[in-house]
C-alpha cells in the first residue's frame, strides 16, 4: 500500500486518462482541430430491430459473441450480428408502487401490462452465465445461461436485491471489478438506483458491498474502486459532477473494509478551455454520458497490482438530457489530480475547516469536526465527518469540441503506442480522433475520419471492441452496428495514407497499398512498411521527357525510401512498353524508353505533348510500387512559329520549310532556322477598309523571310462572308509589307461595319504569325445611317458624312461637289435640318407637371444644346441632358400647366433655331387628365407586410412615374393599367391599425376616403399532423389567428441547403390546410425513425416570424414502395376477391392517429381499404377484364401491375342463346353450301368456254410477266435495303422468349407463377426436389416414363420443359444429366441397331414428315425419318438447353439478320396485293401463296394523323387502292409506331380509320358496312378503290367507334374473318399450305360468302382450271424468282452469322463447342467413323432442334405479329436450311415442288457454309469441364429466378401421380441401390 502510494505521489504528470463529454456554454471559445474527412466506409454488419428498443450492449471477450439488452428482449448475435437466440423478458404484469414487487407477495395496487427497460448486462463468466437487470418488480436481475439464454432463476428476493424500478434505460449502473475468471458474486459491483426512496446500507451477493445515498435529483452514483483509484460519474443537477471514493476490499486481508460516509467527498469536475482561463463553472458544464479508459497509459510502470485491474474495468453510464445540446467537449482528467484533490479535501475537513457542504442531504449545513487522527492513504472515515461534499472544481484539460453533432458515447484502446478514441454522435455518425502524438498545427487531438453509422439516430453509450480490436460495435434505438476500427484500403497514395492521420494506417511500398503493419508482407524488414510522411517513396527521372523521334534511350530513375530492390524491378510505360529495369546502388534504376516502333501514336490526338504514366514494378511482388510522370513532346503538330519557339521542350522552327522539329538537321540550312524573333506582323489599330474602295493595306511587320528560288511570294487572303479573296502582296523589307489596291465588299446593309479575318500567306499556304485578335474593319458609310443625323454622329475614323445632293451617307470622294454638299462632323455648326418625330410616351400625364416625356425620332440634334424649343400640348418640356441620345431621342421633364382644365395638343421642337428647316412637331396627342381611386383591395393585411394591394381608379396610367404611399410607408410598385395599380405594402411602423394611402403620380397628389387596415401578423399554434413523408404533399391541418389576412400562404422545409415549398388552401380566419413540401434526401436509405428538417415554417407575406417553427418539431418519413404484383406484374383474381397490395413503410412509424390516406383505383373504379403496416387490402370492385392498379398517396403514383379479374361461372343464359343460335346459322351455312355448289356446277361450263377465247391472249401476257418481274428484280433490291436503315430490334426478354420456346402457345404458364399451396405440401416438393438433384433417381425416373405407352411425345416436351425450368438455377447439373440422357439414347440407338444417322433427328412439323409429298422421300433424309412421335425427353432437353444459352448470342448477333429477313419479307409481301382472305400474295416465295391472276392495283399515299395527334403531324404511308381497310390499318399502324414492339401498340381491331374531306366532312371506312357490294352470293370487302380514295388524302386512326351504321357489319366481318385466320394459322409448312387452304362457306346467317381479290378458290382441284380472268397458273412462278432475288441478300446475312465462328468479333457461344465436343466423344467412344454420321448427329442437334424453330417461328424471339405470307415465306428459308444441313444429294425434276427449285442452285454453296462451320469449330481449343461449370453457374445466377421452381416441381409431380403404379419399382430398386 505504501509503494503504490509513492509511486502515485513522485508522478506530476501521470499518463492515466479519464475522457469524458463537456457540454460548451462559453461562447468565446476558441479550439481549432486539424480536421481531415474522408469517404466514409460503410457498415460491415448490423442488426436491426423493428418492435422494440435496444438499450445495452456487452461482449463476450473470448467467443466475440454480442449480447443486446432492449425492451422485453435479451438477443444473443454472433460476432457477425447474426441472430443466434432471443429471450423474452416482457411485458409482464406489475405496478411501480408494489413493494416488494407483485412475485414476492400479493400487492394492493392494480397490475398493468408493463415493459421489461433492460438497465444492465452484464456477462460471469466464472458462472456462464449472463445477468441482465430490468425495470420491473422494482428491478430484480435475471441469470440467463450464455449458451441458450435459458433462464436460470433470479436473485433471493431480498430488499438490497431491488436496484431500480424506473423506466429509464440508463436509471442503473455499475462498475464491476475483478479477475477475469473470478465469480461474479466476489466482484465488487456499484449499482445506480431509484431515487425516490431511502436505502439503507446492506450486503448485495456475498462479499458485494452496497453504499446507498438518498437523492432529490436526478441520480447519485456510489461505488467501490480497488486500490486508493478514483473514477468519475455524472449527471447530478446544476452541472455538477459527483466524484466518489470508496474503500476497497483488500486482497492480503480476509474482511472488507466498509467506507465511512465521512469518506465520500464530492467534488465538481470542470473542463477548461485551452484557450482562456475562467472559472470552471461558468465556463463549462460536464454533461458527460460515457467515460472510458485508455488501458495501456493507465499502467504506472512500477506496478502490477494496479495494472491488474484497469484492464478489467467496466462502466456503465448515462445522462439523459430532455433536449441535450450540441455543442461537446471531449475532456482529459488524470486519475492523479483527482486523488490529490479528494485526498485533500478529507485532510482538510478532519483538521476542522469548512463544513460537510452537503445541506441537500443532510437537510441543514454542518461543519466539519477537528480530530487529531492522522489522515493516510488507506483511511476509510470515521463516524465524524459523514457523508462529506466538496466544492472544489477539478479542471481536465479539453482535447476537442464538436459545435454541430453532439458526442453522446466513447471508447478507447491504443494501437501502436497510439491512443484513439472513437465518438459516437446523438446524429448517427462515428468520430474517429487521435489524442496523441498529433502533427501540427493540431496539439490535442486530430478527427481523422467520420463515419456514417445510422443516419439521424442517437449512438447509445455502449460501444465495446471486439476481442482482437479488429472490430468496434456501436449501439443506437433500433441497430447494432459493426465497423472496423480502420478503412485504411480507401486511401490510394502514399501521401493521402500517412496523411490522414489514422494510427492503424501505414503504406506497404512493395504493394503500393495503404493498410495495417499486419497485412503488409515483411513489415518487420527495413523500409517495407512506412508509417511517417516523409517516408514515402521518391522517384526522379533523368531525363524527364523526349521527343517522339527520338530512338530508345536510356533513363536514370532515382528512388528514395524503398527496400531491397535485389528481386529486381520492371520499368511499365503504361501499355506501351514493359522492360526489365538495372538495379545499381543508392536506389539508382536505369530504365529504357520506348523503341520508336512504339512511339508513333502516343501522341496522336493529345497535341504537342502526352504525359506517360512511368512505373516500377517490383519483381518480389509483380505490383507497380511508384510512378511519376513522363513526358514525350512532339515538335511537328505546332503549326506557328511563336508556338514552336515558346515550347518548353527544345523545338525550333523551320522558315523556309514552315514546320516544327526537334532536330536542327531537318532545316534548310543554318540560316532557316529560328529559335526566337519569329516572323510575325506586327499588332496595329484597326485596319480601316471602305466597302467598293480600291486601296492598298499597309502592315508593320517583323522578320518577314525573302522567298528562295523556287517559292511564291506573298498574299493576302481575306475571308469576308465565307468568301476566300487572296491578293498579291509586296515585301518591301523584312519590317513592312502591303497588300496591293483592290476593292472590298460585303452583301448587305443590315450592319455598317464588319470585321474580316485575314492572313499573311507565302510560298502558297504559308501563313505568317500575327495576333489571332488583329481584324480588318470593312464598312459601308450608308449602311445603318439613313438619317443625317445617324450619319454625323457615326464615328469620325470612319470620315463618313451626309451627302445634301444625294440625301445618303456616303465617303467624301461619292459626293458630287464635296465642298458645297457633303456635311461631316469636322465642319463648324453643322446641323441637320428636317428633324422628325416618330413616337412620344407616355401620352397623359397630370397637369401639375413633372411627367418625363420620351421623344424619338430622327435628325433631333447632335448635341443637347442644340435643343431649344420643347414643348409639349403647349407646356414648356425641358431637356434632360443624361437621358438625352444623339439625333435619336429627346427626354424632357414637364412644367406645370397654368390652365385650369389645359387642353391637349401635339410636341413640338426646334433644332437650333424655329425656322421652317428646323422646326417639327408629333403627329401624335398628349391629354392632361386628372387621376382619382376609389377602391383599395384587399381591404387589410398583416403588420408584416408584404400583401399585393390593388388600388382601382381612373386615369391610373397617367404621367411617368407612380409611388403608392400607406400613410408614410412606400408600398413597393408592380404594375399598373389605366383601371388599377398593383403594389405590395410595406411593413407598418406604426403597427396595427387604419393607413391612408396617398398616390404621387409626378408631381401630382392623389387622394381618397379610402382607406387600408393593418392587423396583427398571423400566428401558428399548431401543426397536424407534425409529420409527413419525404416526397411531401400529405395534407397537413394548421391551426392559428389572422390567417384570412394572407394572400397565397404557403409551407416551407429546408434540408441539406435546399429549400423547397408547396401551397396552402385557406378555410377560414383560424383554420388552413396544406400540401406538406417534400424534401431533397439524397443518402441511401431514409431511417425508419424519420429525418428532421433544418427548418420548417410557413411563407405568409413577408411575416417572418413564421419563417421557421422552433417549436414544432417537423419528421419525415420514408415514402412507402410497394412490391409487384405477381411475378410478370400480372395478378388473376375473381371479381369481388380482395386484393393484397405488398409493401413497405406503409404506415410511418408517427406518434398520434394520424395516417396516410391511400387511393387504389381498379382501372378508373376506387376500391374500399384496410390499411396495415406492411400491406393495403383491397376489395376489388365488380369487373372483369384486365385493369390497371394504380395507388396514390402523398403526391406519389405506384402501379405495381395489372389486375385479370376472370369469371369462373359456367355458362350465362346470353352464352346458352348464343350457342343455339350458332347451330342455326350452322345449318343455314350447309344449305347455302349446298345451294352454291349447284350454281358453281354450272359455271363450270360456262368458264370452259371463256377460257378458250382467251388463249389467244396468252402468249403476250405471258411476255408482259416476265419482263415486269425483271424490273421488280433490278428495283426492290435497292429499295428494300433502304427501307431497313434504322430499324429498332425487338427483342423479347429472357423469360418470355424461353417460355415461348418451351411451352409454345401457353401465355400463363404455371411455372410463372407462385405455388399457392399449403406448408406440407411445399415441404414434400422441396424433398420432391432433393430427389431430382440426385442424378441416378432422374434418370431412373425419365427412362420409367418414356417407356410407357400412354407418355406421349406432348408428355414428352412437356416433361423436359419442366426439368429444365426447375433446374435452371443449377444448369451445370442439368448439363451432366443432359449429357447422360444423349449418352444412353445414342447406346439405346446401336443396341436397336438404328442407323447412326437417325439419332437426334428433329421430328419437326417443318420437316414436313405429315406432308403426303414427303413420304416416299422420307429415307432419304436422315435428319427427318418419319416416326414422328418418338421424340425422346432427352431430345427436348437438349433444345431448351440451347434455347437458354444461345439467348446472349440471339440478341448480340443471330438476332439483327434474322429480324431484318423478317422485315424484308413482310414489307416485300405487303408492296403488292394480298387477298385478305386467302393470304395468297402477288409477291411470295410459296408456290401455295402466290395469286395467280394479274391483279389491277395503284399505289396511293395517305396522310395519316396518328391517334391522338392533331393537325400538322401528319405522315405519309404507302398503301395500294386495293387493300381492305383492315389491311390499311396494319399499314398505317406499322408506320406510325415504327420501332414499337407489336404488343405496346394499338390494335387494327381496335382502331377507325377516318377519311376526313375538309374541314367538316369524316367518314368511317370500314371492311363492310351498308355500301359493301354483293354480287349473287358473294360479298367483297371494301377497299380503297371501293370508297374512291385519291392519292394524297388525309386519314386519321381514331379510336374504335360503334354506331348503328357499322355494328352488324363489323360483327359480322369479324366473326367471319377470325374464322378464316383461325384456319390460316394451322398451315405450319409450305407443303400443307395448299392443302389446307380456307374453304369458304357461306356465311351462316347471311348466306354469302367474303371475298377480297380472288374468287372462286373453294376446292383445291379447281384451283388451276376454273379461274375466269386468270391465264395458266405457271406464269406467275416468275414472280417467285423476283421475290427470291429480292430477299437473296437477308437470307445469305442470316445463314452466314449462323454458320460463322466469327461473330462481329464476339466469340463462338461455348454451348455449341462444348456440345459438338460432346458428340464427337460419343462417336469417338463408339469408333464412329464415319463423317457423315459426325455431321448429321451436329446438324440434329443444333441447327435442326434449334435455329429451324427459331427462323421459322420469329415470335419466339422479338415482339412481332407473324401472318399467315409470312410464315409461309419463313417456311420455305427453314426448309431450306435444312437441306442446307443435310449430306446427301436431292435430285430435282420437273415434279419437285417448287420451293426445292427456288433455292437448288444456292444450297451447294450453303452446304459448304455448313461443313466449313463444323470444321472451324473442330479447330478451337476444348472446352474444359471446369471452364464451362463456371459459364453455367454464372448463367444459373442471371437467371435462377425467372421460373417459379415449387410450381415446376408441382406439374411434375402430375406425372409422378399418373404413372405412380410404373414409377415405384424403379425408385424403389433405386432407394435399396
Amino acid at each position: 500500500m505504501e509503494s503504490r502510494q509513492g509511486w502515485i505521489e513522485s508522478q506530476t504528470e501521470v499518463s492515466l486518462w479519464l475522457l469524458v463529454f463537456s457540454v460548451s456554454v462559453l461562447t468565446g471559445t476558441n479550439m481549432a482541430f486539424s480536421v481531415t474527412p474522408t469517404e466514409p466506409p460503410e457498415v460491415s454488419g448490423s442488426f436491426r430491430v423493428k418492435d422494440t428498443s435496444l438499450t445495452h450492449l456487452t461482449m463476450h471477450r473470448k467467443t466475440g459473441e454480442v449480447f443486446i439488452g432492449a425492451i422485453n428482449r435479451v438477443y444473443k448475435l454472433s460476432a457477425n450480428l447474426t441472430e443466434m437466440r432471443s429471450h423474452q423478458t416482457g411485458p409482464v404484469e406489475d405496478n411501480a408502487m408494489c413493494y416488494p414487487p407483485p412475485n414476492v407477495r400479493p400487492c394492493s395496487q392494480k397490475l398493468e401490462s408493463t415493459d421489461n427497460v433492460n438497465k444492465l448486462l452484464l456477462v460471469d463468466y466464472a458462472g456462464n452465465r449472463l445477468v441482465a437487470c430490468g425495470s420491473i418488480w422494482q428491478g430484480v436481475c435475471q441469470f440467463l445461461r450464455l449458451e441458450d439464454l435459458f433462464k436460470l432463476g433470479e436473485p433471493h428476493h431480498r430488499k438490497e436485491h431491488y436496484l431500480s424500478g424506473a423506466n429509464e434505460s440508463n436509471g442503473m449502473a455499475g462498475v464491476v471489478v475483478g479477475d477475469d475468471d473470478e465469480d461474479l458474486k466476489k466482484k465488487k459491483a456499484v449499482n445506480w438506483w431509484q431515487m425516490r426512496r431511502k436505502w439503507k446500507c446492506s450486503a448485495w451477493f456475498t462479499k458485494m458491498s452496497l453504499c446507498p445515498l438518498k437523492s432529490r435529483y436526478l441520480q447519485t452514483p456510489c461505488l467501490n474502486i480497488p486500490h486508493s483509484t478514483y473514477t468519475m460519474f455524472t449527471g447530478s443537477p446544476a452541472a455538477l459532477t459527483s466524484i466518489s471514493s470508496l474503500c476497497n476490499w483488500i486482497p492480503s486481508s480476509p474482511r472488507w473494509m466498509r467506507p465511512a460516509r465521512s469518506s465520500l467527498p464530492q467534488k465538481s469536475s470542470g473542463c477548461a478551455p485551452m484557450t482562456q482561463s475562467s472559472t470552471p463553472t461558468s465556463s463549462s458544464h460536464l454533461g458527460a454520458p460515457r467515460m472510458a479508459w485508455n488501458t495501456d497509459l493507465f499502467k504506472p510502470p512500477t506496478s502490477t497490482v494496479l495494472g491488474r485491474f484497469w484492464p478489467r474495468l467496466s462502466a456503465f453510464l448515462r445522462t439523459r438530457m430532455a433536449n441535450p445540446p450540441r455543442e461537446t467537449v471531449l475532456c482529459l482528467f488524470t486519475l492523479h489530480q483527482i486523488n490529490l484533490a479528494m485526498r485533500e479535501r478529507i485532510k482538510s475537513c478532519y483538521r476542522g475547516e469548512g463544513k460537510l457542504s452537503l445541506p441537500w442531504l443532510l437537510n441543514k449545513e454542518l461543519p466539519c469536526i477537528n480530530t487529531p487522527k492522522q489522515i493516510g492513504d488507506d483511511f476509510c472515515g470515521l463516524v465524524l465527518n459523514q457523508p462529506l461534499g466538496g466544492l472544489r472544481v477539478i479542471e481536465g484539460t479539453p482535447l476537442f469540441d464538436d459545435r454541430t453533432d453532439g458526442m453522446a458515447s466513447v471508447a478507447a484502446y491504443t494501437y501502436g503506442g497510439h491512443s484513439v478514441v472513437f465518438v459516437g454522435t446523438r446524429s448517427g455518425h462515428l468520430k474517429k480522433i487521435r489524442v496523441d502524438g498529433i502533427p501540427p498545427p493540431s496539439e490535442n487531438a486530430l478527427l481523422y475520419e467520420t463515419v456514417t453509422v445510422v443516419e439521424g439516430s442517437p449512438i447509445l453509450r455502449d460501444m465495446v471492441f471486439s476481442p482482437d480490436y479488429q472490430y468496434i460495435y456501436l449501439l443506437s434505438d433500433k441497430q447494432v452496428s459493426r465497423l472496423s476500427v480502420e478503412s485504411c484500403s480507401q486511401y490510394s497514395s502514399c501521401k493521402t495514407c500517412l496523411g490522414s492521420g489514422d494510427p492503424h494506417c501505414g503504406w506497404c511500398v512493395l504493394h503500393n497499398m495503404c493498410s495495417r503493419k499486419e497485412a503488409c508482407e515483411k513489415w518487420t524488414e527495413p523500409l517495407h512498411f512506412s508509417t511517417e510522411l516523409k517516408q514515402c517513396v521518391d522517384i526522379t527521372v533523368t531525363p524527364d521527357n523526349m521527343s517522339v523521334t527520338s530512338a530508345s534511350t536510356q533513363l536514370s530513375v532515382k528512388v528514395a525510401h524503398v527496400p531491397n530492390l535485389s528481386a529486381g524491378v520492371t520499368c511499365v510505360f503504361e501499355e506501351l512498353t514493359e522492360s526489365p529495369g538495372e538495379v545499381l546502388a543508392k536506389g539508382q534504376i536505369l530504365c529504357m524508353s520506348p523503341s520508336l516502333r512504339d512511339v508513333p501514336s502516343v501522341t496522336q490526338g493529345y497535341g504537342d505533348k502526352r504525359v506517360v504514366k512511368l512505373s516500377l514494378k517490383s519483381k518480389e511482388t509483380g505490383l507497380k510500387f511508384i510512378t511519376t510522370d513522363f513526358i514525350f513532346y512532339n515538335c511537328s503538330v505546332l503549326q506557328s512559329c511563336s508556338s514552336c519557339v515558346s515550347s518548353p521542350f527544345p523545338c525550333n522552327w523551320c522558315k523556309y520549310r514552315h514546320i516544327c522539329t526537334n532536330n536542327v538537321a531537318e532545316c534548310s540550312f543554318q540560316e532557316g532556322r529560328v529559335s526566337s524573333g519569329c516572323p510575325q506582323i506586327l499588332p496595329s489599330s484597326d485596319i480601316l477598309v471602305p466597302a467598293g474602295i480600291v486601296r492598298p493595306i499597309t502592315l508593320r511587320a517583323r522578320n518577314l523571310p525573302q522567298p528562295q528560288s523556287g517559292q511564291k511570294n506573298y498574299e493576302c487572303v481575306f475571308k469576308i462572308q465565307g468568301k476566300v479573296q487572296r491578293i498579291p502582296a509586296v515585301r518591301f523589307n523584312s519590317s513592312c509589307i502591303q497588300c496591293q489596291n483592290t476593292s472590298y465588299w460585303y452583301e448587305g446593309n443590315e450592319m455598317g461595319d464588319l470585321p474580316v479575318d485575314f492572313s499573311i500567306v507565302w510560298d502558297g499556304d504559308f501563313p505568317i504569325d500575327k495576333p489571332s485578335s488583329m481584324r480588318a474593319l470593312l464598312y459601308k458609310c450608308e449602311a445603318q445611317r439613313d438619317s443625317c443625323g445617324l450619319c454625323l454622329k457615326a464615328d469620325s475614323m470612319f470620315e463618313c458624312g451626309w451627302c445634301l445632293a444625294d440625301k445618303k451617307c456616303l465617303l467624301k470622294q461619292h459626293c458630287p461637289s464635296p465642298e458645297h454638299n457633303w456635311m461631316h462632323q469636322g465642319r463648324r455648326n453643322v446641323r441637320c435640318s428636317h428633324p422628325r418625330i416618330t413616337k412620344i410616351r407616355p401620352l397623359t400625364g397630370p397637369k401639375e407637371g413633372g411627367t418625363r416625356v420620351t421623344i424619338e425620332g430622327e435628325n433631333l440634334g447632335l448635341q443637347v444644346r442644340e435643343i431649344t424649343h420643347v414643348r409639349v400640348a403647349g407646356v414648356r418640356c425641358n431637356p434632360a441632358a443624361s437621358e438625352y441620345i444623339s439625333a435619336e431621342r429627346i427626354v424632357c421633364d414637364m412644367e406645370e400647366s397654368l390652365m385650369s382644365s389645359p387642353p391637349g395638343g401635339p410636341v413640338e421642337l426646334c433644332i437650333g433655331d424655329c425656322s421652317a428647316e428646323y422646326r417639327t412637331q408629333s403627329s401624335q396627342m398628349y391629354s392632361f387628365v386628372t387621376p382619382s381611386f376609389n377602391r383599395v383591395r384587399p381591404e387589410k393585411g398583416p403588420v408584416s407586410g408584404g400583401t399585393r394591394l390593388t388600388i382601382s381608379g381612373r386615369h391610373l396610367d397617367a404621367g411617368s412615374a407612380v409611388t403608392v404611399f400607406l400613410a408614410q410607408e412606400e408600398c413597393l410598385f408592380v404594375r399598373r393599367t389605366v383601371r388599377e395599380i398593383v403594389c405590395v405594402t410595406p411593413p407598418s411602423a406604426s403597427g396595427s391599425g387604419t393607413s391612408s394611402v396617398k398616390l404621387l403620380i409626378d408631381k401630382a397628389e392623389v387622394t381618397s376616403a379610402t382607406h387600408y387596415i393593418y392587423s396583427e401578423d398571423p400566428t401558428i399554434s399548431s401543426v397536424e399532423p407534425n409529420w409527413s413523408i419525404i416526397n411531401g404533399s400529405t395534407t397537413l391541418t394548421v391551426t392559428g389567428t389572422n390567417l384570412l389576412t394572407i394572400q397565397e400562404p404557403k409551407v416551407r422545409a429546408k434540408y441539406g441547403g435546399v429549400e423547397t415549398t408547396n401551397v396552402c388552401t385557406l378555410v377560414n380566419d383560424s383554420v388552413l390546410t396544406c400540401l406538406a413540401p417534400g424534401i431533397i434526401y439524397t443518402k441511401r436509405q431514409v431511417p425508419d425513425f424519420g429525418v428532421h428538417p433544418d427548418e420548417f415554417g410557413f411563407i405568409l407575406d413577408h411575416v417572418s416570424a413564421l419563417l421557421i417553427l422552433n417549436g414544432t418539431p417537423f419528421t419525415y418519413y420514408p415514402n412507402p414502395t410497394f412490391d409487384p404484383l405477381g411475378n410478370a406484374g400480372i395478378l388473376e383474381v375473381k371479381p369481388g376477391s380482395p386484393i393484397i397490395l405488398k409493401g413497405k413503410n406503409l404506415i410511418p412509424s408517427a406518434p398520434g392517429n394520424a395516417r396516410l390516406n391511400y387511393s387504389v383505383m381498379i382501372g378508373e373504379t376506387p376500391c374500399l381499404l384496410t390499411v396495415s403496416e406492411s400491406q393495403l387490402l383491397c376489395d376489388s370492385p365488380d369487373l372483369t377484364g384486365e385493369q390497371r392498379v394504380m395507388i396514390l398517396v402523398g403526391g406519389l403514383e405506384y402501379s405495381p401491375g395489372m389486375l385479370h379479374i376472370y369469371s369462373d361461372s359456367t355458362l350465362t343464359l346470353p352464352a346458352i342463346i348464343g350457342i343455339g343460335a350458332g347451330g342455326g346459322v350452322l345449318l343455314i351455312a350447309i344449305i347455302a353450301v349446298l345451294i352454291a355448289y349447284k350454281r358453281k356446277t354450272r359455271d363450270a361450263d360456262r368458264t370452259l368456254k371463256r377460257l378458250q377465247l382467251q388463249m389467244d391472249n396468252l402468249e403476250s401476257r405471258v411476255a408482259l410477266e416476265c419482263k415486269e418481274a425483271f424490273a421488280e428484280l433490278q428495283t426492290d433490291i435497292q429499295e428494300l435495303t433502304n427501307d431497313m436503315d434504322g430499324v429498332k430490334i425487338p427483342f423479347l426478354e429472357y423469360r418470355t422468349y424461353t417460355m415461348r420456346v418451351m411451352f409454345p402457345g401457353i401465355e400463363e404458364h404455371p411455372v410463372l407463377k407462385e405455388l399457392d399451396s399449403p406448408a406440407n405440401v411445399e415441404k414434400a416438393l422441396r424433398l420432391f426436389s432433393q430427389l431430382l438433384h440426385n442424378k441416378m433417381f432422374l434418370l431412373t425416373f425419365i427412362h420409367t416414363l418414356e417407356a410407357q405407352r400412354s407418355f406421349s411425345m406432348r408428355d414428352r416436351g412437356n416433361v423436359a420443359s419442366l426439368l429444365m425450368a426447375a433446374l435452371q438455377g443449377r444448369m451445370e447439373y442439368a448439363t451432366v444429366v443432359l449429357k447422360q440422357l444423349l449418352a444412353d439414347l445414342i447406346e439405346k440407338n446401336l443396341e436397336n441397331r438404328n442407323h447412326p444417322k437417325l439419332l437426334l433427328r428433329r421430328n419437326y412439323p417443318e420437316c414436313l414428315c405429315n406432308s403426303p409429298k414427303y413420304i416416299n422421300n422420307c429415307k432419304a433424309m436422315p435428319y427427318c425419318v418419319c416416326f414422328c412421335r418418338t421424340e425422346s425427353v432427352a431430345e427436348k432437353m437438349l433444345t431448351n438447353w440451347f434455347t437458354f444459352l444461345l439467348h446472349r448470342f440471339l440478341k448480340e448477333c443471330a438476332g439483327e439478320p434474322l429480324f431484318m429477313l423478317y422485315c424484308a419479307i413482310k414489307q416485300q409481301m405487303e408492296k403488292g396485293p394480298i387477298d385478305a382472305i386467302t393470304g395468297e400474295a402477288r409477291y411470295s416465295l410459296s408456290e401455295d401463296k402466290l395469286i395467280r391472276q394479274q391483279i389491277d392495283y395503284k399505289q396511293l399515299t395517305l396522310m395519316c394523323i396518328p391517334p391522338e395527334g392533331e393537325a400538322g403531324t401528319e405522315i405519309p404511308v404507302k398503301v395500294l387502292n386495293c387493300d381492305t381497310i383492315t389491311q390499311v390499318k396494319d399499314k398505317l399502324l406499322d408506320a406510325v409506331y415504327k420501332g414499337i414492339p407489336y404488343s405496346q401498340r394499338p390494335q387494327a381491331d381496335n382502331m377507325d380509320l377516318e377519311w376526313r374531306q375538309g374541314r367538316l366532312t369524316r367518314i368511317i371506312l370500314q371492311d363492310e358496312d351498308v355500301t359493301t357490294k354483293i354480287e349473287s352470293d358473294w360479298k367483297r370487302l371494301n377497299t380503297l378503290a371501293h370508297y374512291q380514295v385519291t392519292d394524297g388524302s388525309l386519314v386519321a386512326l381514331v379510336q374504335k367507334q360503334v354506331s348503328a351504321y357499322n355494328i352488324a357489319n363489323s360483327f359480322t366481318f369479324t366473326r367471319s374473318l377470325s374464322r378464316y385466320e383461325s384456319l390460316l394459322r394451322t398451315s405450319s409448312s409450305p407443303d400443307s399450305l395448299r392443302s389446307r387452304a380456307p374453304m369458304i362457306t357461306p356465311d351462316q346467317e347471311t348466306g354469302t360468302k367474303l371475298w377480297h381479290l380472288v374468287k372462286n378458290h373453294e376446292h383445291a382441284d379447281q384451283r388451276e382450271g376454273d379461274r375466269g380472268s386468270k391465264m395458266v397458273s405457271e406464269i406467275y412462278l416468275t414472280r417467285l424468282l423476283a421475290t427470291k432475288g429480292t430477299l437473296q441478300k437477308f437470307v445469305d446475312d442470316l445463314f452466314e452469322t449462323v454458320f460463322s465462328t466469327a461473330h462481329r468479333g464476339s466469340a463462338l457461344p461455348l454451348a455449341i463447342k462444348y456440345m459438338f465436343d460432346f458428340l464427337d466423344e460419343q462417336a469417338d467412344k463408339r469408333q464412329i467413323t464415319d463423317p457423315d454420321v459426325r455431321h448429321t448427329w451436329k446438324s440434329n442437334c443444333l441447327p435442326l432442334r434449334f435455329w429451324v424453330n427459331v427462323i421459322k417461328n420469329p415470335q419466339f424471339v422479338f415482339d412481332i405479329h407473324k401472318n399467315s405470307i409470312t410464315d409461309a415465306c419463313l417456311s420455305v428459308v427453314a426448309q431450306t436450311f435444312m437441306d442446307s444441313c443435310s449430306t446427301s444429294e436431292h435430285r430435282l425434276g420437273k415434279d419437285s415442288p417448287s420451293n426445292k427449285l427456288l433455292y437448288a442452285k444456292d444450297i451447294p454453296n450453303y452446304k459448304s457454309w455448313v461443313e466449313r462451320y463444323y470444321r472451324d469449330i473442330s479447330k478451337l481449343p476444348s472446352i474444359s469441364d471446369q471452364d464451362m461449370d463456371a459459364y453455367l453457374v454464372e448463367q444459373s445466377r442471371l437467371h435462377g429466378n425467372e421460373f417459379n421452381t415449387l410450381s415446376a416441381l408441382s406439374e411434375l409431380y402430375f406425372y409422378i401421380n399418373k404413372y405412380k403404379e410404373e414409377v415405384r419399382p424403379g425408385t424403389l430398386f433405386y432407394i435399396r441401390f
